[in-house]
């Protein structure tokens, strides 16, 4: 290595290294007929492929949807069956009806009994 390299910034026995190639060059170089129809070419296939997979992505979430759609509804179906079921099982005459089958006998005279002072707590 040469010893004013690390002064002078640059390489005497690389010269290319030496060369820094900037974005615009590097576009410049890109515009000579022979390379600019690939690059094109590779960039409207590249907008192409990238736009197909969107639109397929798009596709599969709405048939998602759609999926989860129909399971809310059969969802919401089965809960206004159930709460049918449920306030069926306690209507009276059903009480009624199971309380005969399990051989339970209504009471008859019923007494509250409540204190006649009111109850105070001390300290």
């Amino acid at each position: 290595m040469c010893k004013f390299w690390k002064r002078e910034k640059s390489n005497h026995h690389f010269p290319e290294l030496n060369k820094r190639r900037s974005f615009f060059a590097l576009l410049k170089s890109c515009s000579r007929p022979l390379v600019a129809g690939p690059v094109l070419l590779l960039i409207v296939f590249s907008f192409g492929f990238l736009y197909l997979v969107q639109t397929n992505l798009n596709a599969t979430k709405g048939y998602k949807i759609k999926d989860l759609e129909k399971q809310l509804t059969l969802l919401q179906k089965d809960n206004k069956e159930l709460k049918l079921d449920y306030i069926e099982l306690q209507s009276i005459a059903n009480v009624v009806e199971k309380s005969a089958k399990l051989n339970l006998v209504p009471s008859g005279n019923v007494e509250i009994v409540t204190d006649a002072e009111p109850v105070m707590a001390l300290r």
